[in-house]
């Protein structure tokens, strides 16, 4: 019979699972996949969106059927963040009296595992961020960073958009309308900011995506504080297609125990959760080099 502490335990498990996706930015340019079973160090092949080949028509006979072409990446798991909490008896009894609907009691456990879904969702979001390394489509002042105004902020974009349009010239392009994505520091938002374009946003979604500040040349902005600096006032703004530019591979378990503590009558439960990222296509990933010294004028 399955005790209410870990029904808890479950409920964490699902609240993670459920919530976890949304809390991504960066992590929206790949095709996250969430694993069973895996240890630090473990290898997992993560299967990105397919393609197919077009051919010439000469108006005869189909030739038969080819297979779409699936292509696979390997990404190492090799990173972790662990959790540590006490929960009180008055708070385990609520998430317990929640039990007869899955549902409400996963959201219920959000409430109390909110922070660290957001906290390890920017952990992987940072993970992805410093594959920028990888970027088909990079651009710097000579090696050194640009320096942003709201005008060369907004060229950067018409900039990047041409680059991934251009394509190889024999019909494929890195370019899909409608989910192309770019990820800015709040930095390079306040000169974005200046333009009238993006003075006042009505996202025209259903559901607005976090961190989502409107559309110019063709990319959806979103704004993420994780964004790789590895030099003060230097940042790497990452451009790419949704859900097909990057991999990354995490553990749907969060090996969730619990026990309580000697001379303690509250419950501790403690758990960790891993991680691994990749970039398997750097033709559809871009990084722009930039510095940004705020200022009003």
């Amino acid at each position: 019979m399955t005790t209410q502490k870990q029904l808890i335990v479950n409920a964490f498990s699902k609240a993670f699972n459920k919530h976890f996706y949304n809390e991504l930015v960066i992590g929206k340019l790949a095709h996250s996949e969430m694993k069973n079973s895996i240890s630090k160090g473990d290898e997992v092949d993560i299967t990105m969106p397919g393609t197919v080949q077009l051919f010439d028509y000469d108006g005869g006979d189909l030739p038969t059927a080819e297979a779409a072409t699936v292509s696979t990446c390997k990404v190492k798991i090799d990173n972790g963040k662990a959790f540590h909490f006490e929960l009180s008896e008055l708070e385990e009894k609520m998430l317990a009296e929640s039990n007869d609907n899955p549902e409400t009691m996963a959201n219920l456990a959000k409430d109390y595992t909110q922070d660290a879904i957001k906290q390890f969702a920017a952990a992987v979001d940072c993970a992805y961020a410093n594959l920028y390394t990888r970027a088909g489509h990079y651009l710097d002042d000579s090696g050194s960073a640009i320096v942003l105004t709201s005008t060369v902020a907004r060229d950067i974009l018409a900039y990047m958009q041409a680059k991934f349009q251009r394509g190889d010239g024999k019909g494929h392009t890195n370019w899909i309308d409608g989910q192309m994505v770019c990820v800015i520091p709040p930095e390079y938002q306040f000169f974005l900011g200046k333009l009238d374009e993006l003075k006042y946003t009505e996202s025209g979604k259903e559901q607005t995506e976090k961190g989502y500040i409107g559309n110019l040349c063709g990319w959806e902005i979103l704004v993420s504080n994780n964004i790789a600096q590895p030099e003060t006032g230097v940042f790497y703004p990452l451009f790419g297609v949704k859900d097909k530019t990057l991999a990354g591979g995490i553990s749907s378990d969060l090996n969730t125990t619990y026990y309580v503590p000697e001379k303690n009558f509250n419950t501790c439960y403690k758990g960790y959760g891993l991680y691994g990222v990749g970039a398997p296509r750097a033709d559809l990933l871009g990084a722009v080099k930039v510095s940004a010294t705020l200022a009003l004028s």
